[in-house]
């Protein structure tokens, strides 16, 4: 996406938050999904008024409602920053359309992992949200690539622009639309995912926009070592995966009563942190070798193996410290506060790990290159 990124400035701002949304929304509908599970309630069906059929529904609103909002966000940073970007409809534009034809994939894996996983028995919070961060990893650039072809098409027509306004507008319509049905509907689950949910997405949108920044403003220099662009993807994947991965089991466990919101993290909670340290140390050296083998393979200018490796290394153990003792915390304050961990958690704690896993990247970058 070099060349894309140079012929629509600003574009690189709306990829960690877009990244980030297809994540946070999917995550948290596994995430209770998983805790449906827990607790008796879940059952295979998309019947209306059933579990499953109340997560599916809501999910596509926050995917429409969230995607026109990052269009905005991206917008109005690049203009408060002073840097150059594309318009407004455009931005909204290309995170709508890149964030519907993710989002309709994402929720098909979804249906299809939790209804697998109940009928083999499965406990969701461990395979979920690696599965469904990867995919969204996976799948939310190619789509954000297409609907900025798609854009670049359409303003090839001469047509002034107006298909891609027309279309921006419709979208923010009908945005409006499905926020104001849902928030009036008569499903009180509905009802309070979509009013728990949107404050925190919207947080979560800001947070991630600031990522986006810290890229657009590193970007010469990310373009001159492209190998760079290549790593951001998978180790903020795997970084959300894993705080996906404590952020559901402690959901789980603060419902179930397994765990008790303490002010300091108790022996189970520490058993958690110490597997998520396992896991990370695997990862992130998966990572920092694929990456490597990946663009040798490509024919990409790269540093060396071992300087790839404890790059990823480094920053993914920063940032798992980090991730740890967020998750927790942000997990016992919603639970105290009476609110649905699963709802806020991942989100959260996925926005957040955006950003503080770039900044350890840009850190182990700057030490290791």
């Amino acid at each position: 996406m070099t060349d894309m990124l140079r012929l629509l400035p600003g574009l690189i701002i709306l990829i960690p938050p877009a990244i980030a949304m297809r994540g946070n929304v999917y995550s948290a509908l596994v995430s209770r999904l998983g805790t449906s599970m827990h607790l008796g309630l879940f059952a295979p069906t998309l019947k209306k008024g059933g579990v499953l059929y109340q997560n599916a529904y809501t999910s596509v609103l926050l995917t429409l409602i969230l995607s026109v909002i990052l269009g905005f966000l991206a917008k109005l940073v690049a203009e408060t920053f002073g840097m150059t970007s594309i318009a407004l409809h455009e931005f909204i534009f290309i995170s709508v359309i890149g964030g519907l034809i993710s989002g309709v994939i994402l929720l098909g894996i979804s249906i299809l992992v939790s209804i697998i996983g109940y009928n083999r028995n499965w406990d969701l919070d461990n395979v979920s949200s690696p599965i469904i961060t990867s995919a969204g990893d996976m799948i939310t650039i190619p789509s954000l690539f297409f609907a900025a072809v798609l854009l670049l098409k359409l303003n090839q027509f001469n047509t002034k622009g107006w298909p891609v306004t027309l279309l921006s507008a419709l979208f923010i319509s009908v945005a409006v639309l499905c926020a104001v049905k849902g928030l009036k509907s008569n499903d009180a689950t509905i009802r309070r995912i979509l009013l728990e949910s949107i404050p925190m997405l919207f947080v979560c949108g800001i947070l991630c926009t600031l990522a986006g920044i810290t890229l657009n403003m590193k970007l010469e220099e990310l373009i001159a070592i492209p190998v760079i662009l290549v790593i951001i993807p998978p180790f903020l994947g795997a970084c959300n995966a894993l705080g996906g991965i404590l952020s559901a089991r402690l959901s789980s466990m603060l419902h179930i009563g397994t765990v008790e919101p303490k002010s300091f993290p108790d022996r189970l909670v520490s058993a958690n942190f110490a597997v998520i340290y396992l896991l990370s140390v695997s990862v992130f050296s998966f990572v920092g070798v694929l990456t490597y083998v990946v663009a040798t393979y490509i024919g990409m200018s790269t540093p060396g193996v071992l300087e790839l490796l404890t790059l990823s290394l480094l920053g993914g153990i920063l940032c798992t410290t980090f991730l740890n003792f967020a998750s927790y915390y942000i997990a016992i304050l919603s639970f105290k506060f009476g609110l649905d961990p699963d709802n806020d958690t991942i989100p959260l704690i996925t926005s957040l790990t955006d950003i503080v896993g770039v900044l350890c990247l840009l850190f182990a970058m700057a030490v290791i290159l």
